[in-house]
């Protein structure tokens, strides 16, 4: 089995988001595990780790993306996620924007790992954020949009450690979001 382990930001309370990357990560032959605070023992069991969206930043976002880099697991980070990727191990703070909540834009890629699996260099995508990072230490930056956003983290060292801002499983029925989900569950190695 492709278990991944979901970080389950909110510990136990009941979070209607949650299903949206649960069903994901199902389409596409993974079997999900919540993972929070008082199930890490669970992570031994998963193959794939994705940091979900939030508002802030998580005490167990360092840890999910030490594990994942550590044990050379696929990292999918989304929305908050994605920043929490690009903010591991600085001190690096977010800044506020104003025109990517609630709306939809094009994402332009560099040459990376994501636009192999997009397979272009630009995509339509969701936008839901009310904050940006400027830089990451550990992650490259491999994507903004139009107004310099940056949009795509990623592990050049490996072929998916990848954070984007935007939210793909809300718009599972797109091309590139099925896209992003089925190489991320390929990758995974089966437990």
């Amino acid at each position: 089995m492709k278990i991944v382990a979901v970080l389950d930001r909110y510990e136990n309370a009941k979070n209607t988001e949650d299903k949206y990357y649960l069903e994901a990560i199902k389409k596409f032959g993974g079997v999900p595990i919540l993972i929070n605070e008082y199930n890490l023992e669970m992570l031994e069991l998963c193959g794939g780790i994705v940091l979900t969206g939030g508002d802030n930043k998580g005490k167990l976002d360092d840890y999910l993306i030490s594990y994942a880099l550590k044990n050379n697991l696929p990292l999918l980070g989304i929305c908050q996620g994605m920043q929490s990727m690009a903010m591991y191990e600085t001190n690096n703070k977010l800044v506020d924007v104003d025109n990517h909540y609630k709306c939809e834009h094009h994402v332009y890629l560099e040459e990376s790992n994501i636009k192999k699996i997009i397979g272009n260099d630009k995509l339509f995508v969701n936008s839901f954020h009310h904050q940006q990072i400027k830089f990451s230490k550990v992650f490259k930056i491999a994507g903004k949009s139009s107004d310099g956003v940056v949009e795509v983290v990623e592990n050049t060292l490996h072929p998916f450690q990848i954070g984007v801002q935007w939210h793909p499983e809300r718009m599972i029925e797109s091309n590139n979001s099925q896209k992003i989900f089925k190489e991320f569950i390929r990758q995974i190695k089966t437990k």
